[in-house]
């Protein structure tokens, strides 16, 4: 179903669990970006009918999430700190090419790996999370993450050969799983 190449170190689960606030407030941050994604996408490609209104809908969901996670954090008596950046994301969207047509492709496809990893992530926090409500909130987010997967990756194909797509989301498979194989296991989404 996803396309990733290599699962989470296991070593990040222990990690992730032990942490469960940091990885709430590194988890609002991810919300927020994945919305203001969709929209810089929307912003970049405003001719794309369907990445238009495909990626409204997503925008939505995902400032839905932001505040689900805004109110976990408050209900623990946490406020959002500063937004350190995300090195997983950064060095994937390193190898997005530079011209078009080729950028639209790797932005969706870099868009589509950032969300399988996150539903991969949910799964394993909603089986390895150390209270109920948490696997509880990570079980609810799960599935709607493994559908911005296939968003991403319908958007790509209705404005590239399935071929084209299929050989990029190989090649970009490769690259994101040398970068996860390279995470130092931070208590992160992406860590």
């Amino acid at each position: 179903m996803l396309c990733l190449a290599c699962p989470t170190n296991p070593e990040w689960i222990p990690v992730a669990t032990a942490n469960p606030d940091l990885i709430l407030l590194d988890h609002a941050h991810c919300e927020k970006k994945a919305a203001f994604f969709a929209l810089t996408m929307i912003n970049r490609y405003p001719s794309r009918t369907r990445l238009v209104k495909d990626l409204i809908g997503l925008a939505a969901e995902e400032i839905e999430h932001f505040s689900l996670v805004i109110t976990e954090l408050e209900k623990r008596g946490l406020t959002l700190t500063r937004d350190p950046g995300c090195d997983y994301a950064k060095m994937l969207h390193e190898h997005v090419s530079g011209n078009e047509p080729k950028r639209m492709l790797d932005f969706l496809i870099t868009g589509a790996f950032i969300e399988a990893r996150s539903c991969e992530r949910f799964s394993l926090l909603a089986k390895h999370a150390l209270t109920e409500d948490m696997r509880a909130l990570y079980r609810s987010l799960f599935e709607s993450e493994a559908g911005h997967y296939r968003l991403y990756t319908d958007i790509a194909r209705e404005y590239y050969p399935f071929d084209h797509v299929k050989e990029r989301l190989q090649e970009l498979s490769l690259i994101e799983a040398e970068i996860v194989k390279g995470l130092p296991n931070k208590p992160t989404m992406h860590g």
